[in-house]
């Protein structure tokens, strides 16, 4: 049976769990690197960490799998899951505060990766909660609270974290990430979701046909394209900066709370807007956003530029975000929600990590100006792929006014 709690219940539940994403990604981005350099651990074994802590992501699409195919204690596929990752994370967040690096490495190492899968297990399964959950016309404006909740809470969190750090020290970081962890229990308790799925939602190994279909292949090349112009677009601009501008730390700290900013902004409005007006006009009109924008930074002619671009990148990137889960909601078939988005955002990972490393590569030996243009007339390469997608798949096109 399709569940749908309150509208307010699910929002503010799908935010906080988000919201703690964005708690644990400040410290691992900003500050895990920093620490662990700070008290002598060598750059070999941060290195090593770093990969290992890679390896739960990787696991998503399996999680996902066991989720849709397995209830656990009589709690249903999605809530114990969530339950035990919540819990997991508080308790190897707060105990990582007593490991110390240089004298315990590999019970720091154990307990921070533990923390990162615990991450990844309640993120999966939240994912496939949000499509079991989510009315078909709620489906932007909820990824819009999950993208922007994520996005605030690492903003927020980067911030307090870097004061705090400056006075007492990296380890009290662990203990706020660990008892964060648990904000979300106040909702996950308290959600009833069925033992029992009715046919049409349950787990079956021949679902994973669908991957096969023309429709799934479209969007698999969306994914990939998209991620290139736009991931490759994001990992560029800071270093961008800083070799063509020579920007300082503050200026770089500022752009990030620019786009930030955006990214809350956009990642609101554009929900709302994907489930007005449709799929495919917000589609349409996020590639061009993505294009135009990466464009502006090639045209960029000083640091100060680039800055207030930032908060326009914000804004078309996190708009960008929410319809591409949006749309992976619509793709996502209902018998392996779970698998099916966590192998669709596998695949938009993948051409992220590629164009990341490529785009910087290649900005030393054509220039970044050469780099963003062509980011931008690559992500351009969407918009066919997109019409192809709606051709096969025109339900997935309208918006909730349309389909009145």
């Amino acid at each position: 049976m399709t569940i749908h709690p309150s509208r307010r219940f699910r929002l503010t539940m799908f935010a906080a769990l988000y919201i703690v994403q964005g708690i644990g990604l400040a410290y691992f981005h900003n500050f895990q690197k920093p620490y662990l350099d700070s008290i002598g651990v060598n750059a070999d074994a941060i290195g090593a960490l770093t990969f290992v802590l890679q390896v739960p992501f990787i696991l998503k699409i399996f999680i996902g799998m066991l989720s849709d195919r397995v209830a656990l204690f009589g709690m249903g596929h999605r809530k114990p899951y969530i339950l035990l990752g919540l819990v997991l994370a508080a308790v190897s967040f707060g105990a990582a505060t007593f490991a110390m690096p240089d004298a315990h490495f590999m019970l720091f190492a154990g307990l921070v990766t533990l923390g990162s899968f615990s991450v990844t297990l309640f993120d999966s399964t939240a994912d496939g909660l949000a499509i079991d959950t989510t009315p078909r016309e709620e489906q932007g404006l909820v990824q819009g609270v999950m993208v922007s909740g994520r996005a605030a809470a690492f903003i927020l969190l980067s911030l307090v974290f870097g004061m705090l750090v400056q006075r007492a020290g990296y380890r009290v970081v662990f203990p706020i990430i660990g008892l964060s962890m648990l904000l979300p229990l106040a909702w996950v308790a308290r959600f009833r979701e069925p033992t029992e799925r009715d046919a049409r939602a349950r787990f079956q190994w021949g679902a994973f046909k669908v991957l096969g279909q023309p429709r799934f292949l479209l969007f698999a090349a969306y994914a990939v394209v998209y991620s290139i112009g736009s991931f490759g677009t994001d990992g560029l601009v800071t270093y961008f900066m800083r070799m063509q501008f020579g920007a300082t730390e503050g200026l770089i700290g500022q752009y990030g709370a620019l786009r930030g900013l955006g990214a809350v902004v956009g990642a609101l409005v554009g929900g709302a807007l994907v489930d007005r007006v449709g799929r495919k006009r917000s589609a349409y009109a996020a590639a061009g956003g993505i294009s135009i924008a990466a464009a502006l930074f090639g045209l960029a002619t000083g640091a100060r530029g680039v800055l207030w671009l930032g908060l326009l990148w914000g804004v078309v990137w996190a708009f960008q975000e929410t319809l591409f889960f949006a749309l992976a909601m619509d793709i996502a078939d209902a018998r392996i929600a779970a698998s099916m988005f966590a192998i669709m955002m596998g695949i938009s990972n993948l051409g992220s990590a590629v164009s990341d490393g490529l785009a910087t590569a290649l900005s030393d030996n054509v220039g970044f100006t050469a780099v963003f243009w062509g980011l931008a007339v690559i992500n351009l390469g969407t918009l066919p792929v997109l019409w192809g997608l709606f051709k096969k798949a025109p339900e997935i096109a309208k918006g909730v006014l349309e389909t009145r």
